[in-house]
């Protein structure tokens, strides 16, 4: 062969492949909210150990799709619409305070950080792929929670946002459209972030986050309630 024909393959681990299995799983509801996940079960049914399901389980568990509590066993998180906003009504709080910390804190560096991340959101929604979308707008957010320089905060936020991010993908069959229509606000509302810091206008920045959070949680009170 003269030329290349085949473009070089991408490695992809195995837990890669078991918590995009498990993913999709629960996304397509084969395994359904509440429902206890039993490592032993898993690692049969994929022919993998047990010590690889229970890596998967603590990526699952860091991107918010299930629970783990000691003695107790794992779970697949469930979160009724109530829930989604009680969790906004926290976030509309905690998250403009992460913002105010961090405004003042944040270096150069730091925002060159930020804007890779938001240019990664935006190439992943030209792509019109909502699944890298919402990994990428996550990582936005979870690095100005590490600028904030309050670890608690960021605890608090870890604890009570990240699940959202899991329903977002688990639901994104439905109302797809309405979706891209919040990822559109989502990308506009990173950039303005960006500019509020460069410009250190920390109060923008904070007023930013807020008005975007109750934007957010008006559109999840419709559109949760329409695909229940």
């Amino acid at each position: 062969m003269s030329s290349t024909v085949f473009q070089r393959l991408e490695p992809i681990s195995k837990k890669t492949r078991v918590v995009a299995s498990m993913k999709e799983a629960i996304a397509s509801g084969l395994i359904q909210p509440g429902q206890t996940i039993v490592e032993a079960k898993v690692a049969q049914e994929l022919g993998v150990g047990q010590g690889l399901i229970r890596e998967a389980l603590i990526e699952l568990e860091h991107q918010g799709f299930i629970r783990r509590t000691p003695f107790s066993g794992t779970e697949v998180v469930r979160i009724s619409p109530d829930d989604a906003q009680q969790i906004f009504e926290i976030r509309c709080v905690l998250e403009p305070l992460a913002v105010s910390f961090a405004g003042p804190r944040v270096s150069e560096p730091q925002i060159e950080e930020l804007k890779q991340l938001a240019e990664n959101a935006k190439a992943a929604a030209n792509d019109r792929d909502l699944d890298r979308f919402f990994e990428s707008h996550l990582a936005f957010r979870r690095k100005i929670w590490e600028f904030s320089g309050n670890r608690y905060l960021q605890q608090a936020l870890e604890r009570a946002v990240v699940p959202l991010y899991a329903l977002y993908f688990i639901r994104r069959s439905h109302k797809r459209e309405g979706i891209f229509t919040t990822v559109t606000d989502c990308i506009a509302h990173q950039d303005a972030i960006i500019a509020a810091f460069k410009a250190a206008d920390f109060s923008l920045a904070t007023t930013t986050a807020r008005d975007f959070l109750i934007r957010t949680k008006a559109y999840l009170k419709t559109a949760l309630a329409a695909t229940d």
